[in-house]
């Protein structure tokens, strides 16, 4: 079955949450402060739950895209370490789908499957028509700008999500996608003669 077709739900572990209450015999009058986000709790504030959502849901059809994108680099690659790269991107990145689609059901009761414009298929189809070296140098090329935006967005979420499992998905997508490309930058330069000036770091 495709990624596309795909749907799995996974449970995050389940944690209490509870509210702290600061009497009036410490300041003067009760307080009860906001509890951060636990599993199978949306974040406290609507602004950070509509990111997350939305976070969530553009990660998973960026995902699904390089997931396609790399299918067909298990083909028509030369090299067998930008073959073993190809492949690690679809385990990664297919599991990473499964566990943001079971975030969004258990944190905020929705479904979500990849969703790809007609744009993103044709660019990942075009990559068929490439073969040999000018496949691997048009591969590497494109997955570069797509792992920049992953990079990008996981900034983000770094800066903005709650749910601590949010924040450590984001951290690996940004140290993962930073170092593929900085693999792909030293095989272009190695395997072709061909420098970028883009680091991931």
């Amino acid at each position: 079955m495709s990624i596309l077709g795909r749907q799995f739900r996974h449970r995050a572990s389940t944690a209490a949450a509870s509210t702290v209450l600061v009497t009036g015999a410490l300041l003067g009058g009760g307080l009860t402060m906001a509890p951060p986000a636990f599993a199978d709790e949306p974040a406290a504030e609507q602004e950070v739950a509509r990111f997350e959502v939305d976070f969530m849901k553009d990660m998973i059809d960026h995902h699904a895209l390089g997931v396609m994108m790399a299918q067909t680099c298990l083909e028509k690659a030369i090299h067998e370490e930008l073959t073993d790269l190809c492949q690690t991107i679809i385990d990664s990145q297919s599991t990473q789908i499964e566990t943001m689609q079971g975030w969004l059901q258990d944190w905020y009761g929705r479904d979500h499957e990849p969703q790809l414009s007609s744009y993103d298929r044709l660019s990942a189809r075009n990559l068929e028509h490439w073969s040999g070296d000018e496949y691997e140098i048009q591969f590497m090329r494109s997955m570069t700008s797509h792992h920049k935006g992953a990079v990008t967005d996981s900034d983000r979420c770094l800066d903005r999500a709650e749910h601590p499992e949010l924040l450590g998905l984001c951290r690996t997508i940004h140290e993962s996608n930073s170092k593929q490309i900085d693999m792909m930058q030293g095989w272009l330069q190695q395997w072709y003669g061909l420098r970028s000036g883009y680091s991931g770091y």
